[in-house]
């Protein structure tokens, strides 16, 4: 039988998903010293990002605290200060891997989340994957309580008006949801009975499991960001409430509120709540380890719309500014803040983990962030 191969034909664009935007600008990122023999310098996997003033934080996934930078030569953002986390706070395990994920700042407070998730151990570590993977080494998750930080930390600024996180200032001091045996932490035990999410905290983030990757902070609002689960289709905001203790601890009274959210089936990589309004910026992306679309979204008014019913869970469309570029096993957005330039106009930052060999110089520790219009 012989089978008549057509000519190829045009088709009509029916999907509404615009063309990703381009970049305006870059921002230069510069670390110092060598990174190119360093798996674990914070380089190479930047997974959240916090401004004040000129000031910007930075934390990898692996890493055991917070990086600052601040204006340099050339307009670069250079004088690189590590910060430990357990400098500041009581942690069960300091040396274990955080997992940080989320940064905010709000009141001068910086605030800092681990993923809170569970983790499965990678048969790559060693190099290439092999060809038959041990089981039982693969099935044995990992501990997740040193992945289960929320905590806040006061800032002071020096004579430059350059941030620096303090333990104490005056009535102001630097705690955290208390870290426990059981799930991790108080907040981990909750989500771990709630009916939705529960069935997910047991499982590994790659893998449909519990994994908050953003942070929001206005007033006495917190929003946590999950890129897991999705519920059906739907993202997932947990809103916790949290009542700070004069020691500086972070009590949970309640259990969570969540919202759900419709981003066209992504899950949430980054939350940014803006400056001067009351909407909630939502960096979206592929729930799983996948290349794929990457967006930008915004909650309008979010601020003044908070969770009202503990049986029902509310729907919200929030509107789907742009899309980013794709890129395919390189540049994975993780960080959103503004970034308001030399001449007065605001931009958004984004910065990537796995970054793209073209924005980094690993020598001299360098890397490029992406600029984008906000119109």
């Amino acid at each position: 039988m012989s089978v008549n191969i057509l000519a190829p034909q045009p088709f009509t664009k029916t999907d509404n998903l615009p063309a990703p935007r381009e970049p305006v600008g870059h921002i230069k990122l510069s670390f110092g010293g060598d990174a190119s023999e360093d798996d674990e310098h914070p380089l190479w996997d930047i997974s959240a990002c916090g401004v004040i003033g000129q000031t910007l934080f930075v934390a990898g996934d692996e890493a055991h605290g917070v990086e600052r930078l601040t204006p340099a030569q050339h307009g670069w953002l250079g004088d690189h200060k590590a910060f430990h986390l357990h400098d500041f706070v009581e942690l069960r395990d300091p040396e274990e891997e955080m997992d940080i994920e989320g940064m905010a700042i709000s009141d001068n407070w910086l605030w800092v989340t681990g993923s809170h998730s569970r983790t499965r151990p990678d048969p790559r570590d060693d190099g290439d994957t092999p060809d038959c993977i041990d089981i039982a080494h693969i099935a044995d998750l990992k501990d997740t309580r040193p992945r289960c930080v929320l905590a806040r930390i006061p800032l002071l600024f020096d004579e430059e008006g350059h941030a620096i996180p303090v333990k104490d200032d005056g009535d102001r001091h630097a705690g955290l949801v208390r870290q426990r045996k059981d799930q991790g932490s108080k907040l981990k035990r909750y989500l771990a009975k709630h009916p939705l999410l529960g069935p997910s905290c047991a499982l590994a983030a790659k893998e449909g499991g519990l994994d908050i990757e953003g942070i929001a902070v206005k007033a006495e609002r917190v929003a946590l960001g999950l890129r897991g689960p999705t519920i059906q289709t739907f993202a997932v905001l947990v809103e916790p409430q949290i009542e700070p203790k004069k020691s500086g601890k972070l009590h949970l009274p309640s259990a969570p509120m969540i919202r759900l959210c419709d981003l066209g089936g992504l899950g949430i990589r980054d939350l940014l709540a803006s400056d001067d309004g009351d909407d909630l910026l939502i960096l979206a992306g592929p729930t799983q380890d996948l290349d794929g679309r990457c967006a930008i979204y915004r909650w309008k008014d979010w601020a003044n719309e908070p969770p009202e019913h503990e049986e029902t869970v509310r729907l919200h469309r929030p509107e789907r500014l742009f899309d980013l570029p794709v890129k395919l096993d390189a540049d994975h957005p993780e960080g959103i803040e503004y970034w308001t330039g030399e001449d007065g106009e605001t931009k958004l930052l984004v910065l990537y983990d796995s970054p793209n060999p073209d924005r980094i110089d690993a020598e001299k520790a360098t890397i490029l962030g992406d600029l984008f219009d906000l119109d």
